[in-house]
């Protein structure tokens, strides 16, 4: 394993352990499956000079000694290192994007941002099968969940039947259905029309009362 790679296992750690204390007394119940779902994911966005923000109608024009030229509505904004670059909308039907972004680095070829993506899916209907990769428009982040008895991961047909001595027990999968602590759970599908979404996450812990599962999700929208 490289260094990036190394370091990169550490961050996703770091951020899992975090998640993990701040979620404790959140579990979810079995029962009906909610209609919408809310991920508030970080993310990082590169734009090529004559392009726009995927999903968005913002451009990044060029660059010169005043900064970096966008286009946002059709009005040009001039920013600059540490500026904020919002934009809200639906890219596809039935989905809300909320990205509230800053510019970290600009050159004549790209504008580099970062920040937080808020995405609300409505109406979902996971079903599992390939997803598009394809697609311009992807948000990517951690996740963490504790589910009781007879409930499942949001956004997938993964459900957690209960601790047995070959470990805990999942339904809505393929194949083996046990899982140790530190054992990983892939799963990928749709959340409706062109809306695509990748699970791969891992046991933190389990026991007769429930199962936490910790990891990242991947967001694609449209073709």
């Amino acid at each position: 394993m490289g260094r990036r790679s190394k370091h990169s296992l550490w961050v996703l750690l770091f951020f899992l352990s975090l998640l993990t204390w701040s979620v404790q007394g959140c579990m979810l119940k079995p029962g009906r499956e909610p209609s919408t779902l809310t991920y508030k994911l970080p993310t990082k966005i590169t734009v090529a000079a004559g392009e726009a923000l995927p999903g968005t109608d913002i451009r990044y024009e060029y660059m010169d000694e005043k900064g970096a030229h966008i286009l946002i509505n059709g009005q040009e904004a001039i920013k600059r290192k540490g500026d904020s670059l919002d934009w809200r909308g639906s890219p596809v039907p039935g989905v809300s994007v909320d990205l509230s972004l800053r510019v970290v680095w600009y050159t004549e070829e790209e504008l580099y941002l970062v920040g937080t993506a808020k995405v609300v899916i409505q109406e979902v209907n996971p079903r599992a099968g390939g997803v598009r990769t394809s697609s311009p428009i992807k948000y990517s982040g951690p996740v963490v969940y504790n589910l009781a008895k007879g409930a499942k991961i949001p956004g997938s047909t993964v459900s957690f039947e209960g601790q047995t001595e070959e470990g805990a027990k999942l339904g809505g999968i393929e194949g083996y259905p046990y899982r140790k602590v530190g054992d990983s759970i892939f799963w990928e599908g749709q959340l409706r029309d062109d809306v695509y979404i990748r699970l791969d996450v891992r046991v933190i812990q389990f026991d007769e009362r429930g199962l936490r599962v910790g990891g990242l999700v991947t967001l694609w929208l449209g073709t």
